[in-house]
């Protein structure tokens, strides 16, 4: 019994408790609870609570919001620190989509506000603070595009975009109710500082770790990504660029280890036969930099200004207003830092041609010209400019293959080399002409051939123009102005199989058929200023190929200036002659001769023209500009020399100081019978081969050529047994001698 009752009382029951606490006046109970239910609220809070206010946002939102699919994986906020913090976020419609991993926003509301600050100051304090971690920007279709084309073409529309406006109706606005509308929404920043939003607000700053811009989709065999680590944005408003303007949008920061790529697209629906001439990580890189900049800035435009009278518009006008009276401005500038390549090629064009079908696909419709803003309306933006700096060294690569194996043209580019290209928003009663131009500064240019020296030259600026008519199938122009300083070039027969390659990998392309083929001509127009061509004459076209103390014998062509203008006429679609004119014309023009040192005729041939320069009256007019014993023009001004100097063996053979030629040639092109793709890519295929055809003129010429060739009639010549071989072997390689195909080798 004793036993037993002192088991009974080491186990207290439920009821034995609560008559404790009762008698003690005890609330542990309590406690206890309380202790559980707060241990429950904070895992419920640090947990929970943030994916629960996600869903109920993602709900609302999607209910209220039918423009797509919205979605917050969780959401937080914090009063007192202004933090709104946010994860797995991402926006779905039918043609983009945009994700974001994880990020907060912090609003500094304790900062003070003046209503009377300065309006528009890209320098004025930060209030609105945003990060962003694994950020994605996807675009894989357009919609609104294609439905349009639905349209235009009579085809039954089935995309969620048209069915949508047969939906809405029609709006019963008239044209005066929108040309209204539209004054009222231009005016409504202006009218006070204070309120807007941007006077609470005036600038937002936006940091970035780890973002992704694709464009592309399982349609498509390749998509365009352009990466980035880091980026550090902030956007601010600024005063216009014309008075006119009501304020410019501006957006500057700087982005780290940029990457354009190609990737091949997932889930591709048809075959990848065609590979990429080289693969950097995921895939084809197109370019890189360590560090780039980027300021773009778009004006707000403003109304057109009701015409004033004479003697009122001198009175309230000012000559300064009358100066900024320009267009609203909209462009990008794009400044790349260190370790800037750029990669193209064949295939990459033709990647980007699939890309281009895809987003800007052409509907055969003649544009409509752009009709003048009236008094009242808002102004024009005209253009849009882009600008691309590289501030230090960089590269330039144009890859191509040839049975698998990977070809390239290496190019070095230094510090201030840019490129400007303008994109007109307007159409006028001609079209429009965008147009491309830019400069490279210190070229330096090889080959993957293992006689890898191509094109050295000071500076090669570049300027294209296109004119693109309203109808789409009338005649197009292009021109092309090219410009070297001081350039050295170097030729070699190999090269003419070299390029050959390269024409037939660009030309490899389906070509247009009739129903979508556009005449069009290219105007070249090359200027070279101070100048050196230089062949390599070995017999028999062997060429050393090592990189120092070459055994070649070379001939070189010296001027201070060469202009070569040709046009490209594809006018007709497959025609049964074609005719191309090719004038060329050189000042100041030398010929000079190199012999290596272990060449028997070379310590004779710098005797010769050594004594001969000692034997010259010192009034024959012949005295050379560089010391060098040979003929030479009335004038004694020096010119420039890079590699043929005097000192480094070189002799002058042949002085011209003006040089003329032209050359006719009229062709008969062969298309094969049986394979009509061959017959359709033909014609892109000349266009290229001319293109190459211009560049080897000095090389080579062809059969079947009408040439027409003047000298001015002081011309001095001196004939060498050297030159004459020499001459005798560039002919022999130009035509194709049967060891021609050795070349290069040793």
């Amino acid at each position: 019994m004793d036993e037993q009752g002192s088991n009974n009382t080491s186990f207290l029951n439920y009821e034995d408790l609560e008559t404790y606490l009762n008698r003690h006046n005890s609330k542990f109970i309590w406690l206890l609870v309380a202790t559980i239910l707060s241990c429950g609220w904070i895992i419920y809070l640090t947990y929970y609570n943030s994916r629960n206010i996600g869903l109920f946002l993602t709900l609302i939102i999607n209910r209220l919001y039918k423009g797509g699919y919205i979605h917050i994986g969780s959401f937080s906020f914090s009063v007192l620190s202004g933090k709104v913090m946010f994860r797995d976020v991402y926006y779905i419609n039918q043609d983009m989509s945009i994700r974001i991993q994880d990020g907060f926003l912090i609003f500094r509301w304790w900062k003070m506000y003046n209503p009377k600050q300065k309006q528009h100051d890209p320098k004025a304090e930060t209030r609105l603070f945003v990060t962003v971690n694994g950020f994605e920007f996807h675009v894989y279709n357009r919609t609104d595009l294609y439905a349009r084309l639905q349209e235009t073409f009579g085809l039954e529309p089935t995309l969620l975009s048209a069915r949508r406006d047969e939906e809405r109706g029609p709006e019963p606005r008239n044209h005066a109710q929108n040309h209204a509308l539209d004054s009222v929404n231009v005016q409504t920043e202006s009218p006070e500082p204070s309120s807007s939003w941007r006077s609470l607000i005036p600038v937002i700053k936006l940091n970035i770790s780890t973002g992704r811009l694709a464009f592309g989709n399982h349609h498509l065999p390749q998509t365009l990504c352009v990466n980035f680590e880091d980026a550090f944005l902030t956007y601010a408003t600024k005063p216009p660029s014309s008075h006119l303007d009501q304020f410019m949008h501006i957006v500057k920061g700087s982005l780290e280890n940029v990457r354009v790529m190609l990737v091949p697209s997932p889930r591709y629906l048809g075959l990848q036969n065609d590979e990429p001439p080289r693969l950097m990580g995921e895939g084809f890189v197109v370019m890189q930099s360590n560090d780039v900049d980027i300021y773009y800035y778009q004006d707000e435009p403003g109304l057109v200004p009701v015409e004033q009278d004479g003697s009122e518009e001198a009175e309230t006008s000012s000559e300064d207003d009358k100066l900024q009276d320009l267009p609203p401005c909209w462009g990008l500038d794009i400044v790349c830092g260190k370790g800037t390549d750029f990669n193209y090629g064949p295939w990459a064009d033709r990647q980007r041609d699939c890309l281009w079908k895809f987003f800007l696909p052409a509907d055969y419709q003649a544009m409509k010209v752009s009709e003048v803003a009236q008094p009242g309306k808002a102004r024009q933006i005209q253009a849009f400019e882009l600008r691309m700096n590289i501030i230090a060294d960089a590269t330039i690569d144009l890859l191509f293959t040839k049975n698998r194996e990977t070809n390239a043209i290496h190019v070095n580019v230094g510090a201030g080399s840019y490129l400007e290209v303008n994109i007109p928003m307007t159409v006028g009663e001609n079209g429009y002409s965008p147009n491309i131009k830019g400069q490279l500064l210190h070229v330096d240019t090889t080959s993957s051939m293992q006689y890898r020296t191509l094109l050295e030259a000071e500076m090669l600026a570049f300027h294209v123009i296109a004119s693109y008519p309203c109808v789409w199938n009338m005649p197009q122009s292009w021109q092309c102005e090219i410009e070297v300083y001081k350039a050295t070039y170097h030729f070699i027969y190999a090269q003419k199989n070299f390029f050959t390659d390269l024409i037939k990998d660009w030309a490899s392309d389906s070509a247009p058929d009739i129903y979508s083929f556009v005449p069009y001509s290219w105007k070249f127009k090359i200027l070279f200023h101070q100048f050196e061509m230089i062949w390599a004459a070995n017999q028999h076209n062997w060429i050393d190929c090592s990189t120092k103390q070459q055994e070649n014998v070379y001939l070189a062509a010296c001027g201070e200036t060469l202009n070569i203008d040709f046009t490209l006429p594809f006018t007709e679609f497959v025609p049964a002659t074609c005719h191309t004119r090719f004038s060329l014309r050189a000042e100041d023009t030398d010929m000079r001769l190199s012999l290596p040192e272990c060449h028997p005729s070379r310590y004779p041939l710098l005797t010769l023209a050594k004594d001969y320069q000692s034997v010259k009256l010192p009034g024959d007019g012949a005295a050379s500009r560089d010391g060098q014993g040979a003929p030479s023009s009335k004038t004694s001004k020096p010119r420039w020399r890079n590699i043929t100097k005097a000192e480094a063996g070189w002799v002058d053979c042949w002085s011209v100081p003006n040089f003329l030629l032209i050359i006719d040639y009229t062709w008969h092109p062969i298309y094969p019978q049986k394979a009509d793709e061959q017959l359709k890519q033909s014609c892109r295929f000349w266009f290229w081969f001319w293109f190459w055809f211009c560049c080897c003129l000095l090389t080579f010429l062809l059969l079947f050529l009408t040439v027409e060739m003047e000298m001015s009639p002081d011309s001095q010549i001196l004939l060498y047994g050297p030159l004459l071989r020499a001459l005798i072997a560039i002919k022999v390689c130009s035509w194709g001698h049967p060891n021609a195909s050795a070349s290069s080798q040793i």
